[in-house]
């Protein structure tokens, strides 16, 4: 099989080819000829050398990325990676995968059987203290069941630069964020998270790691939609600042009794609103967390009213 080279190439995508390995670096002499072992392409650092975008759609994750190591030049200029339709086995994306796209600034990884985003087993010292994802803007992770806090935030992620974070339909979660990633999401504008069942508080932190408070000193978007079990961003009693914070929305979350325990401090958002459910917006109350009991409140009382009436319905015979 001979290397083939893609000049030009921009946007890639790749759909449902389950048999065969999408990447390798090396081609096997002992494979050469059968096509049926053959990877579709064997990549080196002139391969794709201007391609940007690149999206996956396969059973198998391990099999449809990578086999071997990568040089850090193999995808030196891929934006964007869309991961999609790995349920059959647990897997992890290959550490020797994501260390080739030092440009990444979009991934998405949709409907998988992922246990963890990156595979540290058998790494050395080395690439133990080497980030992967530093120049990470954005982050999409829907319908990974398997993924958990403990799993999603290993040492081996940077999300330093990260603007936007998506997550839902991510049934593992109880908590979603890490109290010492938190501090470090000095960048992140966006934060939106939807349908995760057992999702109890958004942060999670422990009494030693809250010394001196948490600031989102670019957030200007918090969206909180279909979490059942969700009874505040941060049960901590810790301070919370959001100084640009522009729009909260929330919506079917029945449990949230409030915003956090601690101080709370959203300057800007005095001049916007937070949004109930589709019918409408609820009247802003002077502050995030007495909104948000309010909301809770009227909620409690139009259920007692309901099963009030349905009480006394008269019953069939």
């Amino acid at each position: 099989m001979h290397t083939t080279q893609w000049p030009s190439l921009k946007r890639m995508s790749i759909i449902e080819c389950p048999k065969v390995q999408i990447f390798t670096r090396q081609c096997p002499v002992s494979q050469v000829g059968i096509s049926n072992q053959q990877p579709l392409f064997c990549v080196n650092e002139d391969t794709f050398p201007v391609l940007e975008e690149l999206t996956l759609k396969t059973n198998d994750m391990g099999k449809g990325i990578c086999d071997g190591q990568l040089s850090l030049q193999c995808f030196q200029n891929l934006k964007h990676l869309n991961l999609q339709f790995f349920p059959e086995t647990s897997t992890t994306l290959p550490y020797s995968f994501i260390r080739s796209l030092p440009m990444l600034h979009k991934l998405v990884i949709d409907n998988a059987s992922i246990c963890q985003i990156v595979q540290s087993e058998g790494l050395s010292d080395q690439e133990w203290h080497t980030a992967a994802f530093y120049q990470l803007k954005e982050l999409s992770l829907s319908q990974l069941p398997e993924l958990t806090l403990k799993t999603f935030e290993p040492s081996l992620l940077s999300f330093k630069n990260l603007t936007t974070l998506k997550v839902s339909r991510c049934h593992g979660f109880i908590n979603l964020i890490a109290c010492s990633t938190a501090k470090c999401l000095r960048l992140l504008e966006s934060l939106s998270i939807d349908d995760c069942e057992m999702i109890e508080e958004i942060l999670a932190c422990e009494a030693e790691e809250i010394q001196g408070g948490i600031v989102f000193p670019k957030l200007k978007y918090l969206q909180l939609s279909c979490l059942p079990c969700l009874a505040s961003f941060s049960s901590a009693h810790h301070s919370l600042e959001f100084p640009v914070l522009l729009m909260v929305k929330v919506t079917k979350c029945p449990k949230m009794r409030n915003f956090c325990q601690g101080d709370l401090s959203t300057p800007r958002l005095e001049q916007m609103h937070l949004t109930r459910d589709e019918e409408g917006e609820l009247q802003w109350e002077g502050d995030l967390n007495t909104t948000i009991k309010h909301m809770f409140d009227e909620m409690n009382v139009q259920n007692s009213e309901v099963t009030e009436v349905t009480d006394q319905l008269p019953k069939l015979e």
